[in-house]
């Protein structure tokens, strides 16, 4: 498998020198395709490889050098039908490695997203950024963590709303006239530095897309999860991210079901 994957990313321009950090995938590994600008080949020279593995058991994503890989039961992938990530991957990404013909049907069953409801449900995620006084500096990096994914995906959002759909960060600085969305939205930052000027910067932005944020009902991240622990839902999702217990540095699999 190993061989047959670095000759695919090869083929897709991802230099041979970068493939030594290829990390080892697990044996029960089924399937695996690349998303982002290395499918969709806008791809720079510093761009990250992002990988995605369908996997028998559930696990942590992982990261080397330029791969982030994150890894989905087909359960777990399943619940993207009809989600952002879900259209994304059928629109962008390339199968690398099916050989039981598992991957391809489950990112083919994808289909549309519908961006009404993912700009409600993401209005109602953003009541856990309204208690600073409780969360920060605490857990600055988990707010900019979501801030940015959040912030990304309705980006992402309104581009398909409007008939032209846009999964590039550089691309959507230029549509948007906003040259800081390159950095603020890149998915690798250097030093994994978080700040608070960044998390405003963000916040504002997204608050111009969604209107004022919801008021907590809780008072803070984590009695949010405390008094949501029996209402599994969104909000409970993105509070775990939010405060890292699921993982660290991924927007996506250490949940489990795909949120926007």
């Amino acid at each position: 498998m190993r061989d047959v994957v670095r000759e695919s990313l090869e083929r897709l321009g991802v230099q041979p020198v970068l493939l030594a950090d290829l990390p080892e995938l697990p044996a029960d590994t089924q399937g695996l395709l690349v998303y982002g600008s290395q499918a969709r080949g806008d791809a720079v020279a510093d761009s990250d490889v992002d990988l995605l593995a369908l996997v028998e058991i559930p696990r942590p994503s992982t990261h080397a050098g330029i791969f982030n890989v994150s890894y989905y039961t087909k359960e777990q992938l399943g619940t993207g039908i009809g989600t952002l990530f879900g259209s994304h991957l059928k629109r962008d990404s390339r199968i690398i490695w099916d050989p039981g013909e598992i991957l391809g049907p489950v990112v083919a069953a994808m289909g549309d997203v519908d961006t009404t409801r993912l700009l409600r449900r993401a209005r109602e995620m953003s009541q856990l950024f309204t208690t600073p006084e409780h969360d920060l500096p605490k857990y600055l990096p988990g707010l900019l963590r979501q801030a940015r994914y959040l912030l990304r995906s309705c980006l992402y959002a309104e581009t398909i709303a409007r008939g032209e759909p846009c999964f590039s960060v550089r691309e959507l600085a230029i549509r948007y006239g906003d040259p800081s969305l390159t950095r603020l939205l890149a998915s690798r930052h250097e030093g994994g530095h978080a700040s608070e000027e960044d998390l405003s910067q963000c916040l504002t932005r997204l608050e111009h897309i969604l209107g004022p944020f919801r008021v907590s009902r809780h008072g803070s991240l984590e009695a949010t999860i405390v008094n949501q622990w029996e209402h599994p839902g969104d909000l409970l999702s993105m509070a775990f991210l939010v405060l890292g217990v699921t993982g660290q540095g991924s927007d996506y699999a250490e949940v489990e079901k795909i949120l926007l």
